[in-house]
């Protein structure tokens, strides 16, 4: 089974302060998608019961029948940094667990409730959506792909992420800032895993910033901000689509290595 992940959405959090709290629990973060493996992780300055935590369904009805232990005393020199639990003497303030959220039953609103000695400390409500077949969520086997962010984390930048089996989520892998991609030119070869830059106008939309790259799979890929185009295995199909697009002036070739070539690109539709 492959899948090729070409767009994805970035979500930037701000908290306010907890220069005086006394409790936190980071993640999950209320009201934030969650998917594959990931953590219930936080702090408190101080504990004399056991941490754990428990997952109720939209209709509080448990959804994990055992509570997640939380092992509690990490290292958390940043909560003393900012103000919090300066009294204790000590930074062995963090808790955490790991957590596979294709351990529930299916996608859905999930409510995470952290408890000391069964009393409840905080909770968070996240929406859950499983990766892996419906008969045995736990994993995703057997993917592969990437996609690209662009203007993230800045704007000008471009973010590749690319699929991680192990971690069952899409990791970052390069950032590069749209000044320093080359622009396409005609004879320029294009390796996998690079890119060049191109611009035209258009009478209906204006000017138009463009990136073809080669996926680490070898298929050429397109994108402009009028459209989104999927990456093609063939420089015929690749053709065939942009003029159904109404997007000329793109001429490439595949490789036999997996590159491709740029015969020519649009300075103007």
């Amino acid at each position: 089974m492959s899948f090729l992940l070409r767009f994805c959405l970035g979500l930037v959090v701000l908290m306010p302060s907890l220069a005086h709290a006394t409790f936190n629990l980071e993640n999950p973060a209320d009201g934030s998608p969650y998917s594959g493996l990931g953590v219930i992780s936080g702090w408190k300055c101080e504990t004399s019961g056991a941490l754990t935590a428990r997952i109720y369904d939209e209709d509080m009805v448990l959804a994990w029948p055992t509570p997640i232990p939380l092992v509690y005393g990490s290292e958390r020199t940043d909560v003393r940094a900012n103000g919090s639990c300066r009294e204790n003497g000590h930074d062995n303030v963090g808790f955490v667990a790991i957590w596979n959220w294709g351990n529930l039953e299916h996608d859905g609103t999930y409510t995470v409730v952290v408890q000391e000695d069964e009393v409840e400390l905080a909770r968070s409500t996240v929406t859950v959506t499983m990766l892996g077949p419906e008969e045995k969520p736990q994993v995703l086997e057997g993917a592969s792909g990437e996609c690209r962010i662009p203007n993230f984390p800045i704007p000008g930048e471009t973010t590749t992420f690319q699929w991680n089996q192990a971690t069952q989520h899409l990791e970052a892998v390069s950032r590069r800032s749209s000044n320093d991609l080359r622009e396409c030119e005609e004879g320029l070869t294009v390796e996998p895993g690079g890119m060049c830059s191109f611009f035209f106008s258009d009478t209906s939309f204006g000017e138009i910033d463009g990136i073809f790259s080669v996926n680490a799979e070898g298929q050429g890929c397109v994108e402009v901000d009028i459209a989104e185009i999927p990456c093609f295995n063939t420089d015929q199909d690749f053709d065939t689509l942009l003029r159904g697009l109404g997007i000329s002036g793109i001429e490439v070739t595949k490789n036999a290595d997996g590159s491709w070539t740029i015969d020519s690109y649009p300075t103007d539709l």
